[in-house]
C-alpha cells in the first residue's frame, strides 16, 4: 500500500485520523501515540508480514540495547563494546538482508564459481529504520535520550509516513514531540496544512515524475539491452532520469511531511531547490538533507577528527591536513552513503564520484583563490550531478560507461547499430518544463513560509517567495489544493511506486 494508492487516500488515512482523534479524546495522548504506532504497523504489514516480523526484531533489540546503554555510563568500557556490537549487529542483519546476493556475484566473478542467489525478501526501507536505530543507539551511549516509552520509540522508529523511504529522523526532535502534552489532536488549520503538502507531493509524483520517467526508462533500457545511442539522446535520458527522481523523491518526501502534520509531528525537511546549488557541497546542503546529516555526523565528523589529531601528531602540512581532515572523510563518507543506497558496484562507483567531486571542491576552495563566474559554477554542478545519477540510475556499470561515453564524446554511436529513438521534441519540452519548476518557481517550504510545517530552522531564502505566494488558509487556499489534490487522484492509475522504496 502506497501514499498513491486509493486505499492509502480514502481508506487507510481516514479511518487512522478518525481514531488517533477519537483515542486522544478518550484515553490522552498516550492513547494517541499507541494509535500512531499500531497503525504504522498495520501499514507496513500490508507489505508482507514477514518483513513486519524483521522491523519488530530489530526494534525490540535497539530499544533494549539503547535502554541498557543509557544505564551504562558509569561503565565506559562495558557500555563502548555493547554499542560496537549492537552496531555490528544492525550492520550484520543489514548486509545479510541487502548485500548477500550481491557478494555472491562478487565471490562468482572473483573465484569463477556459479554460486545462486538466495531468496531472501528485503524489507521495505531497511536501511532507513537500520540507520535510523543505529543513530538512537549512539545518542543513547553519549548520554542524550530523551526519557520514553516503546509506544514513542515504535513511532519514532516505524511512523508510516516516515518508515519506507524516510526523511531520516534523528531521536532528539522525535521524542521531543512525542514526549510532551502534544497538540490537539484534531486542529482544522493543521489539517488544511497537511493535506496542501500531501496534494503538492502527489502531484510532483503522479503528475510530474511518472510522465517524465517513460522516456527515461527506454533510454536506459535500451543501453542495457545493446542498442546503440546518440549524445544527444543520452543527454535527454540523463536529464529525464534526474527531473524524474528530484520529483518523484520530492514529492514523496512532501507527502510524508504533509501526512505527519495533520497527525500533529513534525519531520525534518528534505529538500530545497537542490538544482539551484552552484557547488557540489551545497547540492548536498540541499538533497535529501536527512541523509547527509545523518552521515555527516555519525560517520564524517569522526573521520574529520581522526584526521585532525593525526594531522597535529604528524605535523603535516597544509595539503597533508586538507587530505586528512577533508578529503578522505569526504570519500569515505560518500562511498558508505552509496553502498547505503543498494548493493551494486553502481553505487559504490557513484559514492566515490560524489566523495571525489565534494574533496576537490574544498581542495579548490582552500588553495585556489579563483572564483568562478554564478552560471558556470552552477553549470559545472549540474554536470557532476547528471553525470553521477547516470551511474545511480544504470542497471549495471558498463551500462552507465556507454551512456556517460555518450554524452561527454568519448565514444560514438557504434555503426549500423540500432538506434534508440524517443520523442525528442516532447522529451525536451518537458526537460525545459520541469526544470523552469525547479530552478524558477518558489518550493514547498518557500509557499509555506507562514505557517513552517517542519522542525528545521528556516532556510534563508524561505522568505524570498512569502510576499507573492505565501499560504494562507483562505477559500482560495483550499479550492486550489483541491484542485491540485483531483489532478493528481485522477492521475494514479498509471502511477509507478515511489524510486527510494527499492533503498
Amino acid at each position: 500500500m502506497s501514499f498513491t494508492s486509493l486505499q492509502f487516500i480514502f481508506v487507510f488515512l481516514p479511518a487512522v485520523y478518525a481514531i488517533y482523534v477519537l483515542a486522544s479524546r478518550i484515553g490522552g495522548r498516550q492513547w494517541a501515540i499507541t494509535v500512531l504506532g499500531v497503525s504504522s504497523l498495520v501499514f507496513y504489514a500490508m507489505f508482507g508480514a514477514q518483513l513486519l516480523l524483521v522491523l519488530l526484531i530489530s526494534m525490540i533489540f535497539n530499544f533494549t540495547v539503547g535502554n541498557v546503554l543509557a544505564c551504562l555510563t558509569a561503565h565506559p568500557k562495558v557500555s563502548r563494546n555493547l554499542l560496537l556490537g549492537a552496531i555490528i549487529a544492525n550492520l550484520g542483519m543489514l548486509g545479510y538482508l541487502k548485500y548477500t546476493n550481491f557478494f555472491i556475484d562478487v565471490l562468482n566473478q572473483a573465484a569463477h564459481t556459479s554460486i545462486g542467489h538466495m531468496d531472501i525478501a528485503v524489507p521495505l526501507g531497511v536501511s532507513f529504520f537500520t540507520f535510523v536505530q543505529i543513530g538512537y543507539l549512539i545518542d543513547s551511549y553519549n548520554g542524550q535520550l530523551i526519557k520514553h516509552d516503546f509506544a514513542r520509540y515504535l513511532v519514532f522508529t516505524a511512523f508510516f509516513p516516515a518508515v519506507t523511504a524516510g526523511p531520516l529522523v534523528m531521536q532528539r526532535e522525535m521524542m521531543e514531540q512525542l514526549s510532551g502534552p502534544g497538540p490537539r489532536a484534531f486542529d482544522p488549520k493543521r489539517v488544511l496544512i497537511g493535506l496542501t503538502m500531501f496534494a503538492m507531493g502527489l502531484f510532483k509524483k503522479v503528475v510530474m515524475a511518472d510522465a517524465i520517467a517513460p522516456f527515461a526508462d527506454k533510454v536506459f533500457g535500451g543501453v542495457h539491452s545493446g542498442m546503440a545511442v546518440d549524445a544527444g539522446t543520452a543527454w535527454i535520458g540523463a536529464l529525464c532520469y534526474a527531473l524524474q527522481l528530484y520529483f518523484d523523491f520530492s514529492g514523496y518526501s512532501d507527502m510524508a511531511i504533509g501526512l505527519a502534520t495533520i497527525f500533529g509531528i513534525k519531520l525534518p525537511l528534505n529538500f530545497d531547490s537542490p538544482f539551484k546549488a552552484t557547488n557540489i557541497s551545497d547540492f548536498w546542503r540541499r538533497w535529501h538533507m536527512t541523509m547527509t546529516r545523518f552521515f555527516t555526523a555519525y560517520v564524517y565528523s569522526g573521520l574529520a577528527m581522526w584526521g585532525m589529531r593525526r594531522s597535529m601528531a604528524s605535523r603535516v602540512g597544509k595539503f597533508g591536513r586538507y587530505l586528512l581532515v577533508a578529503a578522505i572523510p569526504s570519500i569515505v563518507t560518500f562511498l558508505v552513503a552509496g553502498v547505503w543506497h543498494g548493493s551494486g558496484w553502481t553505487y559504490v562507483v557513484y559514492g566515490v564520484m560524489h566523495g571525489l567531486a565534494i574533496a576537490t571542491f574544498l581542495g579548490w576552495r582552500e588553495f585556489s583563490k579563483v572564483k568562478l563566474p554564478t552560471p558556470l559554477a552552477w553549470l559545472i554542478t549540474m554536470a557532476m550531478v547528471v553525470s553521477g545519477l547516470v551511474m545511480f540510475r544504470a542497471p549495471d556499470v558498463p551500462t552507465a560507461i556507454a551512456m556517460l561515453g555518450q554524452m561527454w564524446g568519448i565514444f560514438h554511436a557504434v555503426p549500423g547499430a540500432e538506434l534508440i529513438s524517443i520523442d525528442t521534441a516532447t522529451a525536451m519540452s518537458m526537460i525545459v518544463i520541469m526544470g523552469a519548476v525547479t530552478l524558477l518557481l518558489p518550493n514547498t517550504q518557500q509557499i509555506l513560509h507562514h505557517e513552517w510545517p517542519v522542525v528545521d530552522t528556516k532556510p534563508e531564502d524561505a522568505e524570498q517567495a512569502a510576499g507573492l505566494v505565501a499560504w494562507r488558509p483562505s477559500f482560495s487556499v483550499s479550492l486550489i489544493t483541491a484542485c491540485v489534490f483531483t489532478i493528481g487522484i485522477t492521475s494514479i492509475g498509471s502511477s509507478s511506486g515511489f524510486l527510494y522504496y527499492k533503498f
